[in-house]
């Protein structure tokens, strides 16, 4: 069990979908260009003319509290910090075997044959393994924020603990329009392993 957890913070009023927090990853952590995008942007649209409104959202790996993609790697390849609740992949030990990716409800593993060099910390001896967020552990020890908040011009992200940010937003809710079901898979079935409690808090738009 995680000595404390990381959880990020979503304002849904705040997202213009200008896209910065989706590039800002992909240039910290040398994604390069092509499917592979550890943060994503959707919209949902409701309502009819003229009365429509538009819901962005943008979502990367929640860093579950029970994250499904653990128990679903059979190489053990994912596991979760425990100073930090932060859920990591051992990309040596991946095989591409893709389970992680069907048990994750949020689309958050990304395979993609456009995967990055040697970054930050592995050697890559798998061509091509399952990449994700990594909610920036290397700039947090520096004292920097996660790029995806550093970069919003909106501040419609933020971190902390999870203690920290549901006292700083106290009226926060765990789901928004565009969420996904935490208790289901990929394919909407059940998951064995129950909720995935995702460690991130929202102010739906209102």
């Amino acid at each position: 069990m995680a000595v404390k957890q990381m959880a990020f913070y979503f304002d849904q009023n705040r997202c213009m979908g200008c896209h910065a927090c989706v590039v800002a990853c992909k240039d910290w952590n040398d994604v390069k260009p092509g499917e592979a995008r550890w943060r994503r942007l959707s919209d949902t649209e409701v309502g009819t003319f003229p009365d429509v409104k538009v819901f962005n959202l943008v979502v990367s790996c929640n860093h579950c509290a029970n994250p499904a993609c653990t128990a679903a790697c059979p190489v053990g390849a994912i596991y979760k910090r425990a100073e930090d609740g932060i859920v990591i992949v051992n990309r040596d030990l991946c095989q591409s075997i893709k389970a992680c990716a069907v048990a994750c409800p949020y689309g958050a593993p990304q395979f993609a044959d456009d995967a990055s060099e040697p970054v930050k910390q592995a050697s890559w001896a798998v061509a091509h393994p399952m990449q994700k967020c990594t909610m920036c552990w290397d700039r947090q020890a520096e004292g920097l924020q996660p790029s995806c908040v550093a970069s919003c011009p909106q501040r419609a992200l933020d971190f902390g603990t999870a203690e920290a940010i549901a006292a700083k937003y106290p009226t926060a809710v765990r789901t928004v329009v565009g969420f996904p079901q935490t208790d289901k898979d990929s394919n909407g079935n059940t998951l064995a392993s129950g909720d995935t409690v995702p460690s991130i808090f929202f102010k739906p738009k209102a």
